[in-house]
C-alpha cells in the first residue's frame, strides 16, 4: 500500500484522531510543552499539539512523508515545528522533550515495533516528562463461528480432483487481519482474557509470551482465536480495537487452528502465545493450542508459527 494511501486511511479514523486529541489536551501546557513526535507521518499529531499551544514540536520521520509534513505545516500556518528525517533510534543526543508520543500501533499491536520505539523513547524524555501512549493491554478470546476458518481453508474447495493440503497448512500458519464480532466469541463468562500488559514508562522485553486457560462450561466448537488491544494514552483516555469498541481503521487478528476443536463442559482450552518484535525480526507470532479434559488428559498440541506460513 502506498504511504499516502495508508496515511489517508489513518486520518479518516475519527475515533483514533479524537482519542489522541483528548489525550494531548490533558497534557499540553500552553507556551511551555516541548513535544517529540516519533514516526510522525504527515505530522497530524504534532499539528494537534501545536494547536493546543505547544512551545515546539520536533517531528522524527524516516520516510518521504517528512517533506509532506513540512508542506502541510506551512499550509496550516504552523511555524513551531522542527523536522528530522531519521529513524528515532539513529538520532544521537536528542533534545529532551516534555512529551514524547508515537502512534506506531498495528492491527497486531506490536507489528510496527512500538515496543522497541518506546523503549528508545526514554532518551528523548525529560525526567518528569510524559509518554503517549503510556500502556498497552492485549486480549484474546476463542472464536466459535466458522466463517473465518472457511475463508482461510478455501483450498479444500478447489475441486477438479486436486488436493492442496500442504498449501492449506501454510495458510493456517498465518495471522489474519479480519473483522471479528462479539457474536463470534465464546459465549461464556471470562471468554475475553488478557494475555499481555505493557507499561511503556518502563523498559520492556521484545519477546512476549503467555499461557491462557478457558474452563469450558458448555459444548462448543472452537475455530480459532481473536486478538485485539487497548492502549492507555494518558489516564482517562484509552483507545481500543476490541469487537465491542467503536470501530477504528484497525481490525482484529484471527489466529486459525488446524482442525476445529470440539469441547465438552469441564474441558480446559489452553492457548500459548509468543510474539517477537525485535527490529531484526520485525514481527513473528507463534501459538500452541491444547485441550485438557475433565479427567486431566491432554491432547496433542496444535502448533503454529508465522515463519512457516510466510511465502512471498
Amino acid at each position: 500500500m502506498a504511504l499516502i494511501e495508508y496515511q489517508r486511511i489513518i486520518l479518516a479514523d475519527s475515533v483514533r484522531n479524537d482519542a489522541f486529541a483528548r489525550a494531548l489536551k490533558k497534557v499540553i501546557v500552553k507556551g511551555k510543552s516541548v513535544v517529540a513526535d516519533i514516526g510522525s507521518g504527515t505530522g497530524f499529531l504534532s499539528f494537534l499539539a501545536a494547536g493546543l499551544g505547544a512551545k515546539e514540536c520536533v517531528l522524527y520521520e524516516q520516510s518521504e512523508l517528512l517533506e509532506l509534513s513540512r508542506i502541510l505545516a506551512k499550509e496550516n500556518g504552523i511555524r513551531n515545528c522542527r523536522f528530522v528525517r531519521a529513524h528515532s533510534t539513529e538520532v544521537s543526543d536528542p533534545p529532551k522533550a516534555d512529551l514524547v508520543m508515537s502512534e506506531t500501533l498495528g492491527n497486531f499491536a506490536l507489528e510496527e515495533n512500538i515496543l522497541e520505539t518506546m523503549n528508545d523513547a526514554q532518551r528523548f524524555l525529560k525526567p518528569d516528562g510524559t509518554l503517549i501512549p503510556q500502556g498497552l493491554t492485549q486480549y484474546a478470546a476463542p472464536i466459535v463461528t466458522e466463517t473465518l476458518r472457511k475463508e482461510v481453508t478455501s483450498w479444500d474447495r478447489t475441486g477438479h480432483g486436486a488436493t492442496f493440503n500442504a498449501a492449506k497448512e501454510l495458510s493456517l500458519n498465518n495471522v489474519y487481519v479480519r473483522t471479528v464480532k462479539t457474536a463470534d466469541l465464546l459465549p461464556q463468562e471470562n471468554a475475553v482474557q488478557k494475555w499481555d500488559a505493557i507499561d511503556f514508562r518502563k523498559k520492556n522485553k521484545s519477546v512476549r509470551s503467555s499461557v491462557i486457560e478457558w474452563k469450558i462450561d458448555r459444548a462448543v466448537t472452537v475455530y480459532g482465536f481473536a486478538l485485539w488491544w487497548e492502549a492507555l494514552l494518558v489516564p482517562g483516555v484509552t483507545l481500543s480495537t476490541g469487537p465491542a469498541s467503536p470501530r477504528t481503521h484497525w481490525e482484529q487478528i484471527y489466529l486459525p487452528v488446524l482442525e476445529p476443536i470440539d469441547l465438552k463442559p469441564g474441558d480446559t482450552l489452553l492457548l500459548t502465545i509468543r510474539s517477537d518484535s525485535r527490529y531484526e525480526v520485525k514481527i513473528n507470532v507463534t501459538w500452541e493450542v491444547t485441550v485438557r479434559s475433565k479427567s486431566g488428559h491432554k491432547n496433542t498440541p496444535q502448533r503454529f508459527d508465522m515463519r512457516r506460513g510466510y511465502v512471498e
